[in-house]
């Protein structure tokens, strides 16, 4: 079959993309909130006074930012449910896209906890010092002093976290999930890869317009934020 190049075209194959729009947000928001738990609980490990939990805390964030993600999601969705097997647990009815939201999670998480260790560390710890002085408890001094600047040094970054996460949700197709790549691969396998090129490029064009959206939308409450917070200093 000959293929021809139709630009025409590719705005065209946008809305029957976008079906799978929802699966990529499910994906996005459940990996998102289980990796901000995750790199929260390694940030603790990280900075605490624990040798021990300290190893363990970098060691881990070291692999993860060191493990290709596709790599990472074959070693589970292939790897994980032969070990259970192997232990006389049956992980068949789980499905793929739990398999996709676990290792999105694990891999975004040493992002995640690299963001909230360096915020944490940007604070002026003499600031730390100067809230025990007047009796504050260490919880409150954190609480009332050290994270709401850490919060506004860490916006950014979690921006990037969130377009990067974002981006690599295009990798569930590769174990056969439907999300926005799923679809895009099922529409030009329809045609037998006649239309393969404007479909790609539609799909595209969609992640592109969602990680500018993304960015302003990081941008806006770093600005929001940081006005908030100068307002209630003043």
């Amino acid at each position: 079959m000959e293929n021809t190049f139709k630009p025409e075209t590719i705005l065209g194959y946008v809305p029957n993309i976008l079906r799978a729009f929802p699966v990529t947000m499910e994906i996005l928001l459940l990996s998102l909130i289980i990796s901000l738990i995750l790199g929260a609980f390694v940030t603790v490990a990280g900075i605490g006074k624990n040798k021990w939990l300290r190893e363990i805390a970098n060691g881990y964030i070291a692999f993860m930012r060191g493990i290709p993600t596709l790599v990472l999601i074959f070693l589970i969705y292939l790897g994980l449910p032969q070990l259970a097997k192997g232990l006389g647990i049956d992980l068949s009815e789980i499905s793929k896209s739990a398999f996709i939201i676990a290792c999105l999670s694990l891999s975004t998480s040493a992002n995640m906890a690299e963001m909230m260790r360096s915020s944490y560390l940007a604070v002026d710890q003499g600031q730390k010092e100067a809230a025990y002085s007047v009796g504050m408890k260490e919880f409150t001094a954190f609480y009332r002093i050290v994270f709401p600047q850490a919060l506004g040094i860490a916006i950014p970054a979690f921006g990037n976290n969130v377009i990067m996460l974002f981006k690599e949700t295009s990798l569930a197709f590769a174990i056969g999930v439907i999300d926005l790549m799923g679809k895009a691969r099922a529409i030009s396998s329809a045609s037998y890869g006649a239309n393969r090129l404007e479909v790609y490029i539609a799909t595209g064009l969609i992640y592109w317009v969602v990680c500018i959206l993304l960015e302003y939308l990081s941008k806006i409450t770093e600005k929001l934020y940081t006005k908030g917070r100068k307002k209630a200093t003043s």
